[in-house]
């Protein structure tokens, strides 16, 4: 049985060896906004640090994307476990679950291009644009 919709805001995790990128939507689903880059460091201080945005943003639902191959796919299920288990420890109401994300990265790149983002700037903002277009896709197949 899948997991109770409920209203509230949605985080958007896409993991990387060198940046993760991270996006929440507001409380009604209607808009979302890419945040600040994570530099990856250890799980541990990974999943803290996530704990602490979910505890502060009053997330309801993580989506951790899972691309079909590369390091990411071996680390996501694991990651998301971690993260699932620490909120569930630190007594937050929130639901963690993997989402498809091949071709996100190709995406958020046109997503970039289409509204002006400079080239120079395009890298640093992939990361959270790919983890907004996972929360944008979750929402839209919620409606």
């Amino acid at each position: 049985m899948p997991p109770e919709r409920r209203a509230g805001r949605v985080l958007g995790i896409d993991l990387g060896l060198k940046r993760t990128g991270l996006a929440v939507s507001d409380e009604l689903g209607l808009s979302v906004r890419a945040l600040p880059n994570l530099t990856p460091k250890s799980r541990a201080e990974d999943v803290a640090f996530l704990v602490e945005q979910v505890r502060a943003l009053e997330v309801v639902e993580v989506l951790v994307g899972k691309p079909k191959s590369g390091a990411i796919e071996q680390r996501a299920p694991g990651f998301a476990t971690a993260l699932q288990r620490a909120l569930d420890d630190a007594k937050l109401a929130a639901n963690v679950q993997l989402v498809d994300e091949d071709f996100s990265s190709q995406q958020a790149a046109a997503r970039l291009v289409e509204s002006g983002v400079k080239k120079s700037e395009r890298k640093a903002a992939l990361d959270s644009e790919s983890a907004r277009g996972l929360v944008l896709g979750f929402l839209a197949g919620r409606r």
